[in-house]
Formats: structure tokens, sequence, C-alpha cells
């Protein structure tokens, strides 16, 4: 685990509502595709997933997750542009296969049992191109940063 500060954020994104899970995949191929479209997919682009919503309180319909890509400099036509939130995140590299991302979103609490969790902000996943080709992706996790958890 590293902890890093996001700051300045801006994506283009793909919204869909309703449960997580392989709709969420899908989604993830749907932009992709979207992006090799549009001449964006290259060794430079970074993907984030936003799980947005808590799903043991936000009703299923309701659920929120966003797919976009970091914008360097511009807006891209055709797709919504948001701002990440800034502030620091733990970051944690794991496998990108279906089975280790299930299983760190299965152990999540235990993994992270010892950070003050920023529970305001969502758990982004991060797809870095040049990772994914190693077979690596990024969960960021929201936290605290320890001058705010002494001002509590």
């Amino acid at each position: 685990m590293k902890i890093e500060i996001f700051s300045n954020i801006t994506i283009a994104y793909m919204r869909r509502f309703g449960a997580y899970g392989p709709k969420n995949k899908e989604l993830m191929e749907t932009f992709k595709a979207y992006l090799k479209t549009h001449d964006l997919l290259n060794e430079e682009t970074v993907i984030l997933g936003l799980a947005l919503d808590d799903p043991q309180v936000t009703p299923v319909s309701a659920l929120r997750y966003d797919v976009g890509l970091i914008l360097k400099d511009s807006k891209i036509d055709g797709l919504e542009v948001r701002n990440i939130a800034d502030g620091q995140y733990a970051i944690f590299e794991i496998l990108h296969t279906e089975k280790d991302m299930q299983l760190f979103w299965e152990n999540i609490w235990q993994t992270t049992e010892a950070l003050s969790i920023d529970r305001e902000r969502p758990i982004i996943e991060r797809y870095a191109v040049h990772k994914i080709n190693h077979h690596l992706c990024e969960m960021c996790i929201p936290i605290i940063a320890l001058d705010e958890c002494q001002k509590m």
C-alpha cells in the first residue's frame, strides 16, 4: 500500500444505474470501445471506475457506477465531465483478474481496518494501461488525512 494525494482530477465518463457486478464490466467494455473509436486508448490512458453509492443503504435501482477517462486538457464530445474529489487515497495494487477483484471487494473492510476511511468519497478502481499490460490494477481507498483526524 502507498498513499497518494489526488488533486484537480477531471474525467469524461459514462454512468449506469443498477446493481454492481457484471453490468459494470459491460459498461467498462462499452467505454473502452468508445475510447478506441475516438483514438483515446493508448499507453498513457488511465480509466477510473467509481462505485458511487453504498449498496447496504442505497436501493439497487439507484446505485450509480461511473467509468471515466482522466482528462489531460480538454473535454471529449459525447461524454459528461466531472471532477474527482481531492484528498488522500490509500493505493492497493492487485492482480487484474475477476477473482482478485472480487476477493478485494469481499475483504475490503479487513484489508483497510487500520485506515481512517473517508466514507464521503467513493472507492476508485484505477486502470492505467501500462499496469493493465502487466495484469495489474489499483484500488484507491479515500482516507482522512492525519491532520484532518487530529481536528476531529
